[in-house]
């Protein structure tokens, strides 16, 4: 999954997740937009520690990414997808109370 906010021609933002950055790329050559921020919901590191700090850094740059602006907001569909990503993780790496106590999931 990615997370992006993008700004349209006409100054409008948005923010939006894609399945995949191939989708993201498709939109920038159909539509004139500029991409401001991407986020890559993927998680690195060669053993378990690593790959479990890797998730809560990107869980930590995912809320601030998703600033809460008022006139850009994510639907109820894509929250919906971020958060079953982040509980699913969570559970694989210990960190569903942490996730749940900081709102994430």
């Amino acid at each position: 999954m990615v997370f992006a906010k993008i700004r349209q021609n006409k100054g409008n933002y948005t923010e939006s997740l894609f399945c995949a950055n191939s989708d993201l790329e498709e939109l920038k050559e159909i539509l004139d937009i500029t991409v401001l921020r991407v986020l890559y919901f993927e998680i690195s590191g060669r053993n378990y520690k690593e790959r479990k700090n890797s998730l809560r850094d990107l869980a930590i740059d995912f809320q601030i990414a998703n600033d809460g602006d008022t006139d850009v907001q994510l639907s109820m569909g894509e929250i919906g997808a971020a958060s079953a990503y982040f509980e699913r993780m969570g559970k694989r790496y210990g960190l569903l109370r942490e996730f749940r106590e900081n709102c994430i999931c």
